[in-house]
């Protein structure tokens, strides 16, 4: 059996284990990418203190970015909306057995239910009474995708 040589990990290397920890939340991921071993890179991430307050900093940072990003595209998906909308309403005029309209009442419930998202994020949690509105429109929408 041979004798396995270990090198000491220098700040600059320990900082960047930490950094690449705190990109992905994965240990095996920053083992992969540092050519160290899970076991070293999970020590190294808890034994600084300070990786709760990391990960929640960059948690934020990832949904503001998301929110901005979201709210650059509103006109794109107002845009979608109203062609699912009208496609819903078409199809719905013109029921036989070849149309698939549970397939655009699906596609237009998760694109509310984004934006919901969105709007919870954005206003910290929203009313329970807009929540219920928009619950019961997307009940209605699945009763409509059922038949």
């Amino acid at each position: 059996m041979t004798k396995r040589k270990f090198t000491k990990l220098t700040d600059k290397e320990k900082k960047k284990i930490i950094a690449d920890y705190v990109e992905c939340g994965n240990y095996r991921e920053v083992a992969r990418i540092n050519n160290r071993s899970y076991e070293t890179i999970r020590r190294i991430v808890n034994s600084d203190k300070t990786i709760s307050q990391k990960m929640s900093q960059k948690s934020e940072e990832n949904t503001k970015d998301i929110i901005e990003y979201m709210d650059s595209k509103k006109s794109d998906t107002q845009r979608v909306l109203t062609k699912l909308l009208h496609g819903i309403e078409v199809k719905a005029d013109e029921l036989d057995m070849l149309t698939d309209i549970k397939g655009l009442a699906t596609a237009y419930g998760i694109i509310l239910d984004k934006q919901l998202k969105i709007l919870e994020l954005q206003r910290g949690m929203g009313s329970s009474d807009q929540l219920s509105k928009v619950e019961e429109l997307l009940t209605k929408l699945d009763e409509e995708a059922k038949r």
